[in-house]
């Protein structure tokens, strides 16, 4: 009777080796499965990753941030990038809620007139924006100063409307 006894606790134990090791395996071979696919997300996101690089350093070459000669001249008026971009942007946004809208552009609109709707500084003297009337767009070229109270003047350069009928 104990021989059987030991028998049996035997096979009910080389019984539960065999269900671990089958369920380990599967659990194994799941994770392996979702390595690969981890691997393949990475690879993916690092090639968008340096696609993004590559189209961001096309953009550098006229970008106030990247722009050695501009720095250089807002941190002898003691202005730092962020703030010029920011003061810039306000004062379009400001000039946008004159009524005929924004001055600076030199078209008629329609119902409240032509409004800067975003804009990019190219240098310590340039900014191009995009205007609309929420029928038509265009760009605008603009030129801007600060005095020496920091006191911010802006002309215009040249305007471009697109024809939406073209």
């Amino acid at each position: 009777m104990k021989r059987s006894f030991y028998l049996y606790l035997f096979l009910f134990a080389a019984l539960i080796a065999l269900i671990i090791y089958v369920n380990g395996r599967k659990i194994q071979e799941a994770q392996n499965k979702a390595y690969v696919t981890l691997e393949e997300k990475l690879e993916n996101r690092e090639q968008q990753i340096l696609e993004l690089q590559a189209n961001q350093t096309d953009n550098i070459a006229f970008s106030l941030k990247y722009n050695e000669e501009a720095t250089n001249y807002f941190e002898s008026l003691g202005l730092s990038i962020d703030e010029i971009e920011g003061q810039l942007f306000d004062h379009l946004l400001e000039l946008n809620l004159q009524e005929g809208g924004n001055p600076l552009i030199p078209y008629v609109g329609a119902g409240k007139g032509f409004h800067v709707s975003d804009m990019q500084v190219l240098n310590h003297k340039w900014l191009i924006a995009n205007f609309t009337d929420n029928e038509v767009w265009g760009e605008i070229l603009i030129q801007y100063n600060f005095d020496e109270n920091q006191k911010l003047s802006m002309q215009t350069l040249k305007a471009l409307l697109y024809n939406k009928y073209r």
